[in-house]
């Protein structure tokens, strides 16, 4: 990660204000990762905040869960959801309210499509190669772009001049950022992870996800995140086309019957998260 951190350092000036984690997720997410914490305790912490405590209710008696019978405190959400899965849900909370600070609305759209169909493809690809935890491959899917919501709060312009490039002149992500602004999301999201203090399990999904080739660690989150982030293109759910090699596929020990059998698999639970999430 030395050169994307080197890059990180030289454009950290250039970026803007980066935005904190609210408090009450800050705490609940913490609450979520102690093992002595009580589910009474956790909900207190997230009654704190009315959208989160809507939010939360709202998925929980969704499509993705299907129950017969309302849920109507948050206790029994997180009961229902389990630690991990809620610990996703506040990260997804987090991360839609940053896509949609600045920006027209297809903008913020496609980019929020694109963080949760990587999400998603991610968690199914993890339970079919039966990781210990899914739900963080599914928060990692979720922040992998992050950087994009930086861009698109900060340098509102610039970041439509991006898509434009993307768009018209058929450029990747990456060189569009490049051309227009001198850096990338990967170097600005590397940034507000350090400042969010995520794992760096996590970190490295992000720095890596898109030039694979270049990992070297143990972390099977990374290559998972990647081919994830190229499923999702390859879906259409971003403003990049697919022109990519699916070079996972050995590492991950997976064929491209497989792929698109997950793929598949993916999609109906893509379409539920859309739909709450709105």
């Amino acid at each position: 990660m030395k050169g994307v951190m080197e890059k990180a350092r030289n454009a950290a000036g250039r970026v803007g204000d980066f935005p904190p984690i609210p408090t009450v997720i800050l705490e609940s997410i913490k609450l979520l990762n102690d093992p002595s914490a009580t589910v009474k305790t956790i909900q207190a912490q997230i009654l704190l905040d009315q959208s989160l405590t809507a939010f939360i209710l709202k998925v929980a008696n969704s499509a993705l869960y299907g129950l017969m019978r309302e849920v109507t405190t948050v206790s029994y959400a997180i009961n229902l959801m389990g630690y991990n899965t809620t610990k996703s849900i506040l990260t997804a909370y987090l991360s839609k309210n940053l896509y949609s600070a600045r920006g027209g609305k297809l903008i913020q759209n496609v980019l929020w499509r694109h963080s949760i169909s990587t999400a998603v493809l991610g968690k199914t690809m993890a339970e079919h190669l039966e990781m210990t935890n899914p739900e963080e491959v599914f928060i990692a899917g979720l922040l992998h772009d992050i950087g994009k919501g930086v861009l698109l709060k900060n340098k509102t312009a610039e970041f439509e001049k991006i898509v434009q490039l993307i768009y018209n002149d058929k450029k990747t992500s990456i060189q569009a950022e490049q051309e227009v602004l001198g850096f990338t999301h990967v170097e600005v999201g590397y940034l507000l992870m350090q400042n969010w203090r995520f794992s760096d399990r996590i970190m490295e999904t992000l720095v890596y996800h898109h030039n694979i080739l270049e990992y070297s660690g143990d972390n099977l989150m990374a290559p998972v995140v990647s081919l994830a982030n190229k499923s999702s293109h390859r879906l259409d759910y971003s403003f990049d086309k697919p022109g990519f090699q699916l070079t996972e596929l050995p590492v991950l020990q997976l064929t491209e019957k497989t792929l698109a059998e997950i793929e598949e698999e993916a999609e109906e639970e893509i379409k539920n998260y859309l739909e709450v999430f709105g």
